[in-house]
């Protein structure tokens, strides 16, 4: 076994969303191509003919016929799935129509969870899986960054609309699902929604995120990696909540200047949940911006394609600089 440059564990190209199957949404075969030099392996979550070994602290894995992957022969780990739900980042699926389907499922989340502890301790990671999926527990994001004193609009979890606190009094919420997914099924979208107190949804007992809104014609959504900041402005429309609801999932986007104060608050939300790389919501509110919420594993494949190729290409120069860190000897 030789040697592992770069080895990136990412959602099946064939993951369906809301635009259609997931594809390659870190442009890693072309990262690839432009770089014959490297020696880079993709392992894809939820493949069928996944094959694993581990024995005395080594993990190997094999899948679609190509030669094996010792995880202790990996320099970089890219983890970096469309969705971290746990149902969603086994590295073997539930087949459709096997028998005991959960059961099976269950046989493979442990190896998920030894693959995510061990990356760290073997690799350079991108983010330390551990970090990421925490980030991504919306609880755990938000207690993180009021203690590290970041300013984040009204919010409450709670199972139906808040009666006591401090958005008891609101007439009207933006109510959020607390998990990280929003599809229902393949064909049922559950998007954030303004939801009135005496409505009949606000009395329903799925645990949910309530937060005060925000009024302003654009949102930010700021792309950190290491210490570049990418700021792409995504313009609003008043009538929608969810910007995955504008323009069918595809809003208009412009890359724009940020100013130096936003840089540094970016890299600070991030270094708050222990990411090198983050996608920050955020909106203009009160002269300084209302963090919405942040990503481990934001990608940019709804963005308009010109403001795409740019991320893409950031992105590729940021895993440049992590593969040089890890020829330092």
């Amino acid at each position: 076994m030789t040697d592992i440059d770069l080895l990136a564990i990412v959602t099946r190209p064939d993951f369906p969303s809301g635009r259609g199957p997931i594809g390659d949404h870190l442009g890693l075969a072309r990262y690839a191509a432009a770089r014959p030099d490297l020696a880079i392996r993709t392992l894809t979550l939820n493949a069928l003919g996944t094959q694993i070994r581990s024995e005395a602290g080594a993990l190997t894995i094999t899948q679609g016929g190509g030669p094996p992957i010792a995880l202790e022969r990996v320099k970089l780990a890219l983890y970096m799935p469309v969705s971290l739900e746990v149902e969603e980042t086994n590295l073997g699926p539930a087949i459709p129509g096997e028998r005991d389907r959960l059961f099976q499922a269950r046989q493979w989340r442990p190896i998920t969870e030894y693959l995510e502890d061990l990356l760290p301790r073997l690799a350079l990671c991108v983010n330390e899986p551990r970090a990421a999926r925490l980030a991504n527990n919306k609880l755990i994001q938000q207690d993180a960054l009021q203690r590290a004193g970041f300013d984040l609009p009204a919010t409450t979890v709670s199972t139906g609309f808040p009666r006591h606190g401090a958005l008891a009094a609101a007439a009207s919420l933006v109510r959020k699902n607390i998990s990280e997914g929003a599809w229902r099924s393949k064909t049922k979208f559950s998007p954030a929604r303004l939801v009135e107190a005496q409505a009949t949804e606000a009395q329903d007992v799925a645990p949910a995120v309530w937060q005060e809104r925000i009024d302003a014609d654009h949102e930010l959504r700021c792309y950190v990696m290491g210490d570049d900041v990418v700021f792409v402005r995504l313009e609003r429309d008043p009538a929608v909540i969810d910007m995955r609801q504008i323009r069918s999932g595809r809003p208009k986007a412009t890359i724009i200047a940020g100013d130096e104060w936003m840089r540094r608050q970016m890299l600070g939300v991030a270094r708050a949940l222990s990411l090198d790389y983050a996608v920050i919501d955020a909106m203009p509110a009160n002269d300084g911006l209302a963090l919405l919420a942040v990503n481990a594993n934001g990608v940019w494949w709804f963005l308009p394609d010109e403001v795409g190729r740019e991320l893409e290409r950031r992105f590729h120069a940021f895993l440049d600089q992590l593969v040089a860190k890890t020829r330092v000897t």
